[in-house]
């Protein structure tokens, strides 16, 4: 879709108050893959016929964590700014508090610039952004629009496909990661996370299969979307992506499970937006009755009979529940022993653990994470005892 077609389509979606699909004919459709995926990470682990199965974290990686928006602003705008080949942008990005018109007005002077710049906005985000994503349609952005099917084919592909990324990559080098915050009234800011290095590559992967999944036959422009990487860190990095998206599993002991089932000292873990599963309801009371101390932050409208079950099975265990309001966002998805830690990169219909997260093996970026979440816990209402309903 070119920039005017965009724009013609979207103010024709705002004259009839909704957005429609634009017509495409079927021999448009581009065949995929239409990129290669990437190899081993051969800088940083030696090739061992024997090695493990599955999905591994990569090394030599740095994440940088922004919590305040005038923080996050200006590394994002200075990380857009610097893109000289491409920019792939989930839409929802465009959503975050404060940030939403400074965004708009960077990409928009990045394609005057020559800069390629490829968004997909899902049905929520094009509800939502209408206007943001006229005027970038305007400014000559490439649009892929993903229409879930009608019917209950349509409600079984949305459970298994919604997704609020706020995901950015620049020039396959950078990738920007946002709270991925459904909800407006939950929390009015989140923070973000910056990461470089290797497992860029497994972002940018993310981005062109979901690119090439959705229901629209947007061509993707020819970019270089996987540049050689080095090493420019000493974290441990990796993006789990549950198996029903087309994810491959992480190795044996990388999933939040595994890790608080190995849980010595400490485990934080958020469940603002979703409920946990039965493992890991059975993995934090099991931890909880060994004497790791288990910190965990529930949804404020969490007053339904089920929910009231899980807070006191945790109470008994001797764990601290917390129950989240509005006055201040809950970021970690996990940290476990001040080391291992699992961010939320999208918010699914998925239980807690199900979702795509960034895994992060690193002693320093768990330490900010936790600061963030211990701080925010000081706006929270902690529970002494199950919560019933009023």
């Amino acid at each position: 879709m070119t920039g005017a077609e965009g724009a013609s389509f979207f103010h024709a979606g705002r004259r009839a108050g909704r957005c429609e699909r634009a017509p495409f004919l079927p021999a448009q459709r581009m065949k995929q893959p239409a990129f290669t995926p990437f190899g081993p990470d051969t800088a940083t682990v030696a090739a061992d016929a024997d090695e493990e199965p599955g999905e591994r974290l990569l090394g030599g990686n740095q994440a940088d964590l922004f919590d305040h928006t005038e923080e996050v602003r200006a590394a994002l705008l200075g990380t857009l700014t610097r893109a000289v080949n491409h920019i792939n942008l989930d839409a929802a990005l465009l959503q975050a508090p404060g940030l939403g018109d400074d965004i708009i007005g960077c990409l928009a002077e990045q394609c005057r610039k020559g800069v390629r710049v490829q968004v997909i906005a899902r049905t929520l985000d094009m509800a939502r952004s209408t206007d943001a994503l006229s005027r970038l349609c305007e400014a000559g952005i490439t649009l892929n629009e993903d229409h879930p099917r009608r019917g209950w084919r349509g409600w079984l592909d949305r459970r298994l496909r919604a997704t609020h990324r706020q995901l950015a990559v620049v020039d396959g080098e950078v990738a920007w990661c946002g709270p991925g915050i459904r909800s407006p009234d939950l929390c009015s800011f989140g923070p973000h996370v910056r990461v470089r290095g290797p497992v860029v590559q497994r972002f940018q992967r993310l981005f062109l299969e979901s690119w090439h999944a959705s229901s629209a036959a947007t061509r993707l422009p020819q970019a270089n979307y996987f540049p050689p990487l080095i090493a420019v860190g000493r974290a441990h990095m990796g993006l789990a992506v549950p198996p029903a998206v087309g994810g491959t599993p992480m190795q044996e002991g990388q999933s939040l499970v595994e890790q608080i089932e190995r849980a010595r000292a400490q485990v934080v873990v958020s469940m603002v937006e979703r409920a946990p599963s039965r493992r890991l309801m059975k993995a934090l009371l099991a931890a909880g009755a060994s004497g790791v101390g288990v910190t965990v932050v529930v949804h404020r409208h969490a007053l339904g009979w089920r929910w009231q079950a899980r807070c006191a099975d945790l109470l008994s265990v001797g764990a601290r529940v917390y129950r989240a309001d509005d006055s201040c966002p809950f970021p970690c998805h996990a940290v476990v022993d001040g080391s291992w830690s699992s961010l939320a990169v999208d918010v699914p219909g998925a239980k807690v653990g199900e979702g795509t997260e960034l895994i992060v093996d690193d002693t320093e970026f768990a330490a900010s994470l936790e600061a963030v979440f211990h701080q925010a816990t000081g706006h929270a209402v902690q529970l002494h005892e199950a919560i019933v309903p009023a």
